[in-house]
């Protein structure tokens, strides 16, 4: 295993110039990050990307159809002083543009009653779109857990499939139960297992599966500052070592032309780029898949890193960007699993 790492930590180190250094200490970051900013976008729109870190994102209200209109309860809340923007590439959600001090948008009765799911943002959203567009059934979410997306899962096939929700962490699972009950959402089965060997769990073949992975988190630093420095590059060469037997392993719960969708609330290319290139490397069955809507302008994946040459189909693949979408940093890549 430590070779392993070892090796990874080798591919994806980049020294960082005196440049990272000087907008390291600046921006409180960590000097490989900064390098990586620089790099990616140039000094000018990696600073952007760093003064975009301080900006708060507006928190968005997921309105549960199964139980309610989203007009309905649009104008309920507002009746109790929320001001809230239908999000513009999904009419049943709400971007809360302002919020009355009295009650906070998780302990109203219609969040109580399971109306809505409040997201931190509205990337989360982008996963489960894409990757249920025109299909209806059977879904496995390998890294479940608090809920969001499984949820959305859950009425998003309602009616047609069911999704097999999945988390190792326990207390995880636990706010997974809470928020599944909450929202009155049946269609769903839930397992606590590690998702690299959940084929002992699931006896079956998917033909959709979402693996939001466990990651550094450093798309979401605006909301969780210990994030600028809390994963030194040997940390994430160990992130990065799971992500890919994450990934690996559940392409092989797919059914031929099967979808799997993965995302990371990571801007970082360690995490992204490498990962799926690994994969498309490794294997001879699975081809990247262009998202089959495009909600709104996304912008790509990157062709190269340091010294790094990532996979050109990489392209077809979504970052989204806090300084250029106004949400967290989240990625998706859609990858098909290709008959033999």
């Amino acid at each position: 295993m430590e070779e392993e790492v070892l090796k990874i930590l080798k591919e994806i180190f980049v020294k960082p110039s005196e440049k990272a250094f000087e907008l390291s200490s600046k921006y409180r970051v960590l000097p490989y990050m900064a390098e990586r900013y620089v790099r990616m976008l140039g000094e000018e729109e990696a600073v952007e990307l760093l003064k975009s870190f301080e900006k708060p994102v507006k928190p968005v209200i997921r309105v549960n159809t199964l139980l309610v209109d989203p007009d309905t309860l649009k104008s309920s809340l507002e009746a109790k002083g929320f001001r809230l923007e239908r999000i513009s590439w999904f009419e049943n959600a709400f971007k809360i543009q302002e919020a009355p001090e009295q009650p906070s948008p998780g302990a109203t009765i219609e969040y109580l009653k399971g109306y809505y799911y409040l997201h931190r943002d509205s990337s989360s959203l982008l996963p489960v779109l894409l990757l249920t567009h025109e299909y209806k059934g059977d879904v496995l979410d390998a890294c479940a857990a608090p809920g969001g997306k499984t949820t959305f899962l859950a009425e998003r096939v309602h009616g047609k499939g069911f999704v097999y929700a999945n988390d190792l962490v326990l207390r995880r699972l636990r706010s997974l139960i809470g928020h599944i009950t909450r929202m009155r959402v049946e269609n769903v089965v839930v397992s606590w297992s590690d998702a690299r060997k959940i084929s002992k769990v699931f006896n079956r073949k998917f033909e959709r599966i979402l693996l939001d992975a466990p990651c550094s988190g450093e798309g979401r630093i605006s909301v969780d500052p210990g994030r600028r420095f809390r994963t030194s590059i040997y940390e994430l060469a160990l992130m990065v070592k799971r992500e890919i037997e994450l990934l690996d392993s559940l392409i092989n719960l797919l059914d031929d032309d099967g979808i799997i969708a993965y995302s990371t609330c990571s801007i970082a290319p360690e995490e992204n780029e490498y990962v799926v290139s690994k994969i498309l490397g490794k294997r001879s069955d699975v081809e990247v898949a262009p998202p089959p809507v495009k909600l709104f302008n996304y912008s790509s994946w990157i062709k190269k890193y340091g010294d790094l040459l990532f996979h050109e189909e990489l392209e077809k693949c979504v970052r989204l960007w806090p300084h250029v979408h106004g949400t967290f940093g989240f990625t998706t890549c859609l990858l098909r699993k290709t008959r033999r």
